[in-house]
């Protein structure tokens, strides 16, 4: 031990690491054999945060190196242009959109867990997006129901090139059918208006693995459940859940609220939001002995989109979110209503969304509105009243404000760090168009995951700070170059970077945004930990 805290945890970190290697190692066959099986969701949660510890760790490379071999990789969408970003708050920064996503697929799980036949994708039977407001500190969870009926995009699949042709008035879980997780996303993105950057999708052993790995996730329940289809059975009252029960938990649906998918989110929800209190109050993520077993656990049962596939792109994503904390997590879920009345036989038991509930829901988080009362992203504070002046004191010397940076005079050097031809070339003309002194440059790394802006000079930080805004990269792209680099910007774009954001337009506001959440919306935070309201009140979904 050498007494400075960070030194110690990251020799701590080296040998974990090692162990971690050397129990992943004994564990790969078992694995192999029991691989896949994609069901839920919980997983991005301990995954982001825990690689962040992970990062400081220096002797943990070839432990990096098996963790990126555990991660499964995608495309981003199915051949839909997505919506258009959405607005700046006064710092330039955007709201970013994960879509998290649980499929029911039984692949690798050797007919375990019924429906033993559905071993290809499985439907995307969990559907939620974690939209994280502009300042990186608050988020939404919005969940989307898996039987929504909505209308299918066209779709072309990734691997097989195959083009599914839309599909009016279908449930949403169809939609990993028809492309992959690229469609889920076109999907979610035609229905809420949201642009999503970023999917993961986990599997049935995932949440199994990460339960047990945090050392059980602790529930309460206001009244007994028992549920013969998932197999869990738990008396009224706390309980601290181990892998096989967190995963029967979230998979509860029969014997919970209305009996419908609608209802199960009050179960998932608890689970999420015990689990993240979990992460964070306890030290999880900052105990090496205890953060390397939950990161093995996530990454070995999660698929991510292409330009976050490894712990590079993992880690950057991961600085995005470390300051949100399970207060600054809203819960929604739109309302809906079931369609008995439907013609069609096979649709009588799905639900459908209430109109104006849903849009003005999906509006408001569009508009980076806060659904719990807080000040809205991007709107000034307002003015507090006036009070009588005090009386005169001498002022400490005002710390000047930082300079207005003048295009003209930022030079920028433009690296293409990915295999997207012409990269570099249409960025700097898009800052040209800024009144940059922009150029391509070659000689750029290949394979970049996250996307950098590097200065050389200190007094060019706000430069390239105002760069990176230009180009809708976060505020964590902006690093210090080595010593003697000059007062040129560089740079670098990596698998992250999104050109369609880059000088584009912000999302037209609606005619009127809506002022308040829909009365018919209910949202907790992810700090409320009372219990779980689990009764159906007699009555099930027919």
């Amino acid at each position: 031990m050498t007494g400075d805290p960070v030194d110690d945890f990251v020799d701590q970190g080296r040998g974990a690491g090692r162990a971690a290697v050397r129990q992943a190692a004994k564990a790969s066959g078992r694995r192999r054999r029991r691989r896949t099986g994609v069901r839920r969701w919980a997983r991005p949660v301990a995954l982001t945060t825990g690689l962040v510890v992970l990062a400081g760790c220096s002797g943990a490379y070839l432990y990096i190196r098996h963790l990126d071999s555990n991660i499964k990789h995608a495309p981003l969408g199915a051949g839909n242009a997505p919506p258009p970003a959405g607005g700046a708050d006064a710092s330039g920064r955007v709201a970013m959109n994960i879509l998290i996503i649980g499929t029911d697929s039984r692949k690798g799980l050797d007919g375990g867990y019924g429906d033993r036949d559905n071993v290809g994708e499985g439907n995307n039977d969990v559907n939620i997006v974690l939209h994280v407001y502009p300042d990186r500190h608050t988020a939404v969870a919005l969940d989307l129901p898996r039987d929504t009926l909505i209308d299918l995009p066209q779709c072309k699949d990734p691997v097989t090139g195959k083009v599914y042709q839309a599909r009016s008035h279908r449930p949403l879980n169809e939609a990993m059918g028809r492309g992959g997780p690229g469609c889920v996303q076109d999907t979610v993105q035609a229905v809420t208006k949201l642009r999503i950057d970023h999917f993961a999708v986990v599997n049935f052993q995932g949440v199994k693995d990460l339960t047990d790995a945090v050392g059980g996730v602790p529930v309460n329940l206001c009244t007994a459940v028992k549920d013969k289809d998932s197999h869990l059975d738990l008396p009224a009252g706390p309980h601290t859940l181990n892998g096989e029960e967190g995963l029967a938990f979230v998979r509860t649906r029969h014997a919970v609220q209305d009996g419908s998918a609608v209802g199960r989110f009050s179960m998932q929800r608890a689970f999420l939001s015990a689990l993240v209190r979990k992460l964070t109050a306890q030290g999880t993520l900052l105990d090496p002995t205890k953060a390397f077993p939950v990161i093995e656990a996530a990454t070995k049962s999660i698929t991510v989109d292409d330009p976050i596939s490894g712990t590079t792109g993992l880690v950057g994503l991961a600085t995005e979110l470390k300051n949100i904390k399970p207060a600054e997590i809203a819960f929604v879920q739109p309302p809906t209503e079931y369609t008995q009345d439907e013609p069609t036989k096979e649709l009588q038991s799905k639900d459908r969304f209430v109109q104006p509930g849903a849009d003005d829901l999906f509006a408001l988080i569009l508009a980076d509105k806060s659904l719990t009362g807080g000040a809205d992203q991007g709107t000034p504070a307002p003015t507090a009243p006036a009070t009588p002046p005090a009386p005169a004191v001498p002022a400490a010397p005002a710390t000047p404000p930082a300079p207005a940076v003048d295009p003209a005079s930022v030079v920028v050097t433009v690296l293409n760090g990915t295999k997207q031809p012409k990269l570099a070339t249409t960025t700097a003309e898009t800052l040209q168009g800024l009144k940059y002194l922009a150029s391509p440059g070659s000689g750029a790394p290949t394979n970049v995951a996250v996307s950098t802006v590097k200065y050389g000079q200190a007094d060019r930080k706000s430069a390239a700070e105002a760069v990176a805004r230009a180009l809708g990269l976060p505020d964590s792209a902006v690093t210090a170059a080595a010593a003697g680099s000059g007062r040129a910007l560089v740079v670098t774009l990596g698998a992250d970077f999104h050109p369609a954001t880059t000088g584009s337009p912000a999302v037209p506001a609606p005619a009127s945004v809506p002022t308040a959440v829909p009365t018919n919306v209910a949202v907790h935070t992810g700090d409320d930990s009372k219990c779980i309201e689990t009764s159906t009140g007699g009555v099930l979904k027919p």
